[in-house]
């Protein structure tokens, strides 16, 4: 959260986004396999081997994006696609409902289809 200040800016306009799709939920199958993995390890020196090999897959695909402290801070996720058939994740502490209405104007940029909103 600290480090977020220091990614590009970004908007979206109003009118651009013809879907949004929520995405709260495509995280906690995820989550919940690396904790039943976790219990089921017998010692401490597997359970580090099994949480690097587990820290390598989640730094590396895009389930990390949806990182269950961002809950605790209040913020949502969706799928939002723009006019031009776009498909990027967005995350914010905002409820979208109505896409031809919404507009942001101080994203931050994570990736080129990810997205944090950091208005209030």
């Amino acid at each position: 959260m600290c480090l977020i200040n220091r990614l590009g800016t970004d908007t979206i306009d109003a009118g651009s986004i013809s879907v949004i799709e929520p995405a709260n939920d495509a995280f906690l199958p995820s989550y919940l396999g690396y904790f039943f993995v976790a219990l089921s390890v017998p010692n401490i020196e597997v359970f580090f081997y099994v949480f690097g090999i587990i820290c390598i897959f989640i730094f590396n695909s895009r389930i990390s994006y949806f990182n269950p402290i961002f809950f605790l801070f209040g913020f949502n996720f969706y799928y939002i696609v723009n006019n031009k058939n776009i498909k990027v994740l967005l995350i914010t502490r905002n409820q979208l409902k109505e896409p031809k209405s919404v507009a942001f104007n101080n994203l931050k940029r994570i990736n080129n289809y990810t997205f944090i909103d950091m208005e209030r």
